[in-house]
């Protein structure tokens, strides 16, 4: 389901980046990063679904602070797939 392998892949990122915890914010280099990614991860799960692409359309201009340029080329694609992927449906919005 697209939904849930969308919110796998957000929280992927999220751990990677340093944010497991959710609704905490970071003094790291990548704490915007980290905001933007929590925020279309409350998005997804909320079924606001402009906000979400929004939100991971600024987490991507947020990478910059990502200084092993590989890894940040890596999650600059990981988010472009999740902005170029289907409309996620939610499963409260199948039901």
């Amino acid at each position: 389901m697209q939904f849930d392998r969308d919110m796998k892949r957000l929280d992927k990122l999220i751990a990677e980046i340093g944010g497991a915890d959710f609704g905490t914010q970071t003094g790291s280099p990548c704490g915007l990063l980290l905001e933007h990614l929590q925020a279309a991860r409350r998005n997804l799960f909320g079924s606001m679904l402009g906000e979400y692409g929004l939100s991971l359309e600024q987490a991507s201009e947020s990478a910059d602070c990502i200084s092993d340029k590989s890894a940040r080329i890596e999650i600059r694609k990981t988010l472009r797939g999740l902005i170029d992927s289907e409309v996620p449906v939610s499963p409260v919005a199948t039901a």
